[in-house]
């Protein structure tokens, strides 16, 4: 009986595995309809989201149809089939309606990776840790459109490291910002075992070069471990073991919440990718990354406006619906098979190695896995009796954005996806012209096919709508219009409330985007002008400049009678002839003394060599500026504003002999600086004027633009765009809608 016992244990042991199949084939499903998005999916194995679907596998998450959630199918984003064949299913083939209707019968998304797919690692296999042009990837709008609805219907909304970073662009990061409550800082990090190149491949060649370039030296580090910190805007700093931190890799610490709800532990190491985010709510952060730097440590950190300790978790602390990781999580090489035995969890320690730093299976055994299934548990216990909907998180004025806060320039995103060096200076217009003509001419298409049914096919043939077609076309424009007068009315709001209402409200009423200046750094706002209003302008201008040509050459022919009367009179009677005339006048044009109000060269209206009226001011000369564009520059009393009038049309050569002067009466601060910050635009002068009057600011100049028959007033000018968006950066808070424009 004595060995029967223990052979009854011993088999009860060997079949373990076997009832725990057994317990989790017969457990009960959860009928859990939700989203997955994972945009960086190279192989089928689908490891950027495979940690989140072992947890619906082991918890029986199944979709309406009560089938599982396959980890190489369920998700949209990239779907790899052989190189360089692929196929995208992307959120962008919905329409306004369609996401509604999703929001409305989903009960969660999960977006775990939206970095990407390049053409080094799937277009031609080429090492992926070298830097190429993006092929997919990115946030897309109607990503950001579904996360907004799940959101405010109240439903669970989880997402994570590199959804808010490049290529996702920069005005969607914003409102996922302000959506999540949190500052993304542009800040990237990764522990590495070895910051010795050649003793390890995983450090990858881009960062090498970005380190030769930043600091002119080479990545030349010794056999130790470190932390690489790596900027949009392409800084970097490393953070080596003894001399700059004590504990090689980042600590996650844990709040008592998360603990004590989800039995997670106090601390934990984590050993890859995460990002630098600030919550704007200090109450949303449940956990931290502590970095345990040394004097030295802290003040390379400091150099960079960075704390050692930053958030890890940022939720929701009043509802608990809302999640964002600062970190790869989802990530992770845990065996997939595992996830089809119940109760694994408590022989989790057998399935990693504790003295491995660099096995992420621990974190995902020790604190993700507890993690989601304790966030997934609360939510199905609340799920029947939240009701929606819910407004967005407040703005938090108050919070002042890292990039603001420090004058960092914005990164271009689409300068970094395309794989090339950042410059904040650098300006790219012709590829932008060209997508967003493209854009312009596909958008004229479909408004065309909703209207008449037809469209241009393939092979340029025209191709009729079938009716269930054209009504999804027309259902479609009808909501987006509906969807766009909602979007104005709050515009319109917005800006009442910003800058007042009353005359200085009025021209806003109605707000369109330039596209034309979308490069300038913040979008600019206009006010749209008919043809017909462009020309009648054009017109009354043009009748009031002959007025004035015809009053001001009454005045210089007076003028000049009184002179030669003068002469004639003086001049003795001999030399009352042809020749000597001539030469008297010549002598006449010739610079006159300091102090004298005969002067060579005045406005154009006036002629050349004529003296000055007494109630003509020598502060309304007309000087060309650098350009060639004709500048009146007026300079008033302190207390009103200095304007500027810049018309092409308008300008005349100027002869050589008055440049000395002119130049020395022209301020060389403000030669050779193209680059303005436009802070408003007015489509009359007179609402300008008043604008200017308003501010009592001095060193605002009004600029006209042919072009566009508008009037943009200038703050300041600079010597370059690096300057200019530093100024638009401390301006937002006074000036929303400042931009950045050359002016040539």
């Amino acid at each position: 009986m004595k060995y029967l016992g223990r052979k009854i244990i011993f088999f009860i042991i060997i079949l373990i595995p076997f009832w725990s199949f057994l317990v989790w084939f017969f457990y009960p499903k959860t009928e859990l309809p939700g989203l997955i998005l994972d945009k960086t999916v190279l192989e089928q194995s689908g490891v950027e989201h495979r940690s989140f679907n072992w947890i619906t596998t082991n918890r029986k998450f199944v979709k309406p149809d009560g089938s599982q959630y396959e980890i190489s199918e369920d998700y949209y984003g990239f779907f790899p089939v052989n190189r360089p064949e692929y196929v995208v299913k992307d959120l962008t083939v919905f329409n306004n309606a369609d996401l509604d209707s999703m929001a409305n019968t989903m009960e969660y998304v999960y977006y775990t990776d939206a970095y990407g797919i390049y053409t080094n690692e799937w277009v031609y296999g080429r090492d992926i840790n070298e830097r190429s042009r993006l092929v997919y990837g990115g946030l897309s709008e109607q990503g950001y459109k579904l996360f907004d609805r799940m959101f405010r219907n109240r439903k669970l909304t989880i997402t994570e490291f590199n959804n808010l970073a490049s290529p996702t662009p920069l005005a969607l990061r914003f409102r996922m910002q302000r959506l999540l409550e949190l500052d993304f800082t542009g800040w990237t990090g990764r522990y590495y075992h070895s910051l010795d190149t050649l003793l390890n491949p995983d450090i990858p060649g881009w960062m090498k070069r970005l380190h030769r370039y930043y600091y002119n030296r080479p990545f030349a580090y010794p056999d130790k471990p470190g932390i690489v910190f790596v900027h949009e805007t392409e800084r970097i700093f490393v953070l080596e073991i003894d001399k700059d931190i004590e504990h090689e890799l980042p600590i996650i610490n844990t709040g008592e919440y998360l603990m004590d709800k989800y039995d997670l532990p106090e601390f934990i190491r984590y050993p890859y990718w995460f990002d630098v985010c600030f919550s704007k709510d200090t109450a949303n952060v449940f956990s931290t990354y502590k970095l345990h730097t040394t004097e030295r440590g802290d003040s390379i950190l400091g150099s960079h406006h960075l704390p050692n300790e930053f958030p890890a978790i940022i939720g929701d602390h009043k509802e608990h619906l809302r999640w964002y990781f600062c970190g790869d999580w989802a990530d992770s090489p845990t065996p997939f098979g595992l996830s089809y035995f119940k109760g694994v969890q408590y022989m989790r320690k057998f399935f990693y190695n504790n003295r491995d730093d660099l096995d992420r299976k621990k974190f995902f055994w020790e604190y993700y896995e507890p993690l989601v299934s304790g966030i997934f548990n609360d939510y199905i216990d609340v799920m029947d009796s939240i009701d929606g909907p819910r407004p967005l998180p407040p703005p938090h004025h108050n919070y002042i954005p890292y990039y603001r806060r420090h004058n960092i320039p914005l990164p271009d995103v689409d300068l970094i996806a395309s794989g090339r060096r950042y410059d904040p200076n650098e300006v790219l217009g012709s590829e932008y012209k060209e997508r967003a003509y493209r854009d312009s001419v596909l958008q004229a298409e479909r408004e065309e096919a909703a209207r008449t049914g037809y469209y241009i096919g393939q092979y340029g043939d025209t191709v009729r709508l079938t009716d269930k077609e054209l009504r999804q076309l027309q259902e479609q424009s009808r909501y987006e219009q509906s969807a766009e007068r909602v979007r104005d009315s709050i515009t319109r709001r917005r800006l009442d409330s910003v800058r007042g209402t009353g005359e200085f409200a009025d021209p806003y009423r109605n707000i369109k985007i330039d596209s034309s200046y979308l490069r300038g750094g913040r979008i600019p706002v206009n006010i749209p002008v008919t043809k017909a209003e462009i020309q009648k302008r054009a017109q009354q201008r043009e009748a009031a400049e002959t007025a004035e040509q015809r009053r001001a050459q009454a005045i210089v022919d007076s003028i000049e009678t009184a002179e030669q009367a003068k002469q004639d009179s003086q001049r003795p009677a001999s030399n009352y002839n042809d020749d000597q005339t001539a030469t008297g006048q010549a002598a006449f044009n010739r610079p006159q003394r300091e102090g004298s109000d005969i002067v060579s060269r005045i406005d154009p209206r006036y002629k050349i060599g004529g003296r000055m009226p007494s109630y003509i001011e020598p502060s309304e000369l007309v000087r060309p500026d650098t350009a060639g564009a004709m500048v009146y520059r007026n300079e008033p009393p302190r207390e009103t504003p200095r304007v500027t009038l810049t018309d092409s049309s308008e300008v005349d050569d100027e002869p050589e002999s008055s440049s000395t002067e002119e130049q020395s009466s022209i301020d060389p601060s403000q030669q050779n600086k193209p680059w303005h910050v436009i802070v408003a635009s007015f489509p009359e002068k007179s609402l300008a004027e008043a604008f200017l009057k308003q501010k009592k600011d001095p060193e605002m100049e009004l600029i006209y633009f042919q072009d566009t028959d508008s009037y943009r007033v200038s703050y300041r000018s600079f010597e370059s765009r690096r300057e200019a968006n530093k100024e638009v950066i401390n301006l937002i808070t006074s000036y929303p809608d400042a931009w950045v424009l050359k002016v040539d």
